[in-house]
């Protein structure tokens, strides 16, 4: 697909050596709303080319979130606080070197879910029996920081998903995109670094369509409710998508509620009082917008509350412009009962199991009759509004700078920083990143990525497990590499990689894969993959060629790709055996050697 060049977004390529990209995410039309005058860049992704021109042999392994950068050391003071929900700082004013680390490591994400697992072990086993100044005071800065790398996580899926894709080397391909989005959207889980590039893939496309199945039925819910009630409803236009976010207006011209049965249950669903018993809107003193209703007149109204149309059960208000801490009394509520219960009274979900069905039982009832209690997915509504109002430049700017202040209002996580002080620094954290590719810095990473990639080939899961244990235990320090970077066995591997990805996401359908993709091509497939094989070793991935194979062959209803399939088996099998002769002669060889002789080689 070709780059339109008007499009908003683009990427810009960054040659680190001879053997990788760096891609960065840059914005055009961004750089009025924020101050600067060059584009604004927003997300780094290193990509492993191996120097070759296919795009098989392809893998992104880094991504650097240029808008943001690690708390300061306040900030980290201030969100151990227990129930101080301020953000008093801005955020850093400066970028160093040290921004060059990586927002995500994709070649290895288990080694973050077992950090993660680790924390939460360190938590429940060391501080959870202490004093409740202690408990207290490590729930809420563990609470404070995964709810700020959270909001991150979404920022990124934020800026990828209006990211433009090629097959040629100027961009990511629709594949990588939606796998560097579905392992952002795998973090969010506890156990989702143990997911595999297949299913990173199809969480990347699935969640978008999942996403937009719940905007439009949220879009047509808010618009009915609007209609009702006699509001106006119209789609909030931030940063060139109209599909996230709506407002309703109170059409001031108008004196009296429209005749209806009892609205109250939409007023509680909106979550909002009924404006049209409210003085305060008779009496308005603040500012009055002009909006078109017919191709013959326009009508004065006032802005009466934004949603959010991403949360997964209804609209989610994230602003009442009548009543300002509306919507922050929420949050603060909400984050204190779970303070309280987990922080101060240490009550836990092991010991205290009955207490926690009860109250997940009110929960579900509150739950159903329209209250939004989902915090992890009020967050992401917080996350993507918070970055497309900070780069928007379309909308009204009186109601741009009310609407920012008001944002203000939401943020409760020390931790967190204005969104205007991150993209002002996104300039130079990506200046820091571009020098770190000419210095041989990001070359060193690379190397280093590769002699892992090489030593971890056809490893079991208890065995990438293990080694993840291990360097997470030692902070980083621990990660075993091969000797040498051989390119060339990085290239075998990964198109056997590569053919084993592409024959397993055929079978997963259960169906004979001839329907859904050409015959040809899958039998072109299934040879190079037997090709490949022959100078594969590992047994896990030799078992998991013949299982894939073998079931392959089951599905097909197509004889000469059974043929095929079955030659493939024949020849593993015969390799297999020779595998299984050499081996058996190697150690037969050096266990008989007599002293001072080692597999027929003087000492």
């Amino acid at each position: 697909m070709a780059i339109n060049q008007f499009y908003p977004y683009y990427w810009k390529t960054t040659p680190v050596g001879d053997s990788a990209q760096l891609l960065s995410l840059f914005c055009r039309e961004c750089s009025v709303s924020t101050g600067v005058e060059q584009d604004l860049p927003l997300v780094s992704v290193l990509r492993d080319t191996l120097g070759d021109q296919t795009n098989e042999n392809d893998r992104v392994t880094y991504v650097w979130l240029l808008t943001s950068a690690p708390p300061r050391m306040g900030q980290r003071i201030l969100s151990a606080i227990p129930f101080f929900y301020w953000r008093i700082s801005k955020g850093s004013k400066s970028v160093s070197k040290h921004d060059t680390v990586p927002f995500m490591d994709l070649s290895a994400p288990e080694n973050q879910m077992m950090a993660r697992v680790g924390q939460d072990l360190l938590q429940w086993t060391a501080f959870d029996p202490m004093i409740a100044p202690i408990r207290a005071s490590t729930h809420a800065y563990d609470t404070n920081r995964q709810e700020a790398e959270r909001l991150h996580i979404e920022e990124a899926i934020s800026y990828l998903r209006q990211a433009p894709v090629s097959n040629d080397a100027t961009a990511l391909t629709q594949v990588q995109l939606d796998t560097v989005i579905g392992k952002l959207k795998l973090r969010e889980i506890l156990f989702g670094g143990l997911g595999t590039d297949n299913q990173a893939a199809r969480v990347g496309m699935q969640s978008d369509f999942e996403q937009e199945r719940i905007r439009s039925r949220n879009r047509e819910l808010l618009r009915q409710w609007a209609e009702k009630t006699g509001l106006i409803f119209e789609p909030l236009n931030l940063n060139g998508d109209q599909a996230h976010f709506a407002i309703l207006w109170f059409p001031q011209s108008e004196s009296a509620e429209p005749e209806n049965l009892s609205l109250q249950s939409i007023w509680k669903l909106l979550a909002i009082r009924n404006p049209w018993t409210d003085e305060s809107l008779k009496n308005w003193k603040g500012p009055v917008y002009q909006r078109t209703l017919d191709k013959n007149s326009s009508v004065g109204v006032i802005p009466l509350a934004v949603y959010s149309l991403d949360y997964p059960k209804q609209p989610l208000i994230l602003m009442d412009f009548r009543h300002k801490l509306s919507t922050r009394r929420r949050e603060v509520a909400q984050r204190s009962v779970n303070e309280l219960i987990t922080g101060v009274l240490g009550i836990s979900h092991f010991a205290d199991w009955y207490f926690y069905i009860a109250f997940d039982l009110h929960r579900f009832i509150v739950g159903r009759r329209g209250a939004a209690l989902d915090e992890a997915s009020r967050l992401d509504c917080y996350s993507d509004f918070r970055v497309n109002l900070a780069l928007d430049r379309t909308i009204d700017p009186s109601l741009k700078k009310d609407m920012e202040t008001r944002l203000r209002w939401l943020a409760v996580n020390p931790l967190e920083a204005a969104p205007q002080r991150e993209i002002q620094n996104a300039i130079a954290r990506y200046k820091v990143l571009e020098k770190a590719a000419d210095d041989g810095d990001l070359i060193a990473r690379v190397d280093r990525e590769h002699r892992f990639e090489l030593s971890s080939f056809g490893e079991s899961e208890r065995t990438k497990l293990t080694k993840s244990m291990l360097h997470v235990a030692t902070l980083g320090f621990y990660k075993q590499q091969a000797k040498t970077n051989d390119i060339f066995m990085l290239q075998h591997e990964r198109h056997v990689t590569y053919q084993l990805n592409f024959l397993d996401s055929l079978i997963q359908a259960q169906t004979p894969p001839e329907i859904s993709y050409d015959s040809e091509c899958i039998k072109s497939s299934v040879r190079e993959l037997s090709s490949l094989m022959s100078s594969i070793a590992a047994p896990a991935v030799r078992s998991h060629a013949e299982a894939t194979l073998e079931h392959l062959k089951n599905l097909s209803k197509d004889d000469d790709l059974r043929t095929d399939c079955t030659t493939a088996l024949a020849l593993m099998k015969q390799t297999d055996a020779f595998i299984r002769v050499r081996s058996a002669k190697l150690a037969a060889s050096s266990t008989s050697a007599p002293d001072g002789f080692s597999n027929g080689g003087t000492e």
